[in-house]
């Protein structure tokens, strides 16, 4: 029955993350901002735009104490990835890249998970920051 939970839950957020890059690909950035504030509000109990404010410090701590599954932390870095893609170098960015970066850590030390796909997007992250901030 767990399972069955965990699957249906995956299926949800697969189906969001998808509608979401058709939005992004179609070039509809409000039908992906209000569909990505949708999903964070039914799936993460978080606005977008307080999500995008915290600190990464605050986004830290809102992540220890909800304790979210592996599936949700993932897709919550491939919707921030997708909102911030294309990078552009400015301090909201930054920030942003910062919290998708410490949900890969977190997936990595805390669930012993990674994929081919976040290591591309981690090292497309860091050669960002290299170009643009070091």
């Amino acid at each position: 029955m767990q399972r069955d939970f965990i699957l249906n839950e995956i299926e949800k957020i697969v189906y969001s993350i998808t509608r979401l890059a058709g939005f992004k690909n179609a070039v509809n950035p409000e039908a992906f901002i209000q569909h990505a504030d949708q999903m964070l509000q039914d799936e993460y109990d978080l606005k977008l735009p307080e999500l995008l404010e915290l600190s990464i410090e605050d986004f830290d701590l809102i992540l220890d104490e909800r304790n979210y599954s592996p599936e949700k932390l993932d897709a919550l870095a491939q919707l921030l990835y997708m909102y911030y893609e294309p990078f552009i170098a400015n301090d909201e960015t930054l920030a942003g890249l910062q919290k998708i970066i410490s949900i890969f850590n977190r997936l990595e030390k805390d669930h012993h998970r990674t994929s081919f796909e976040n290591i591309n997007k981690r090292n497309a992250i860091y050669q960002f920051l290299q170009n643009n901030y070091e």
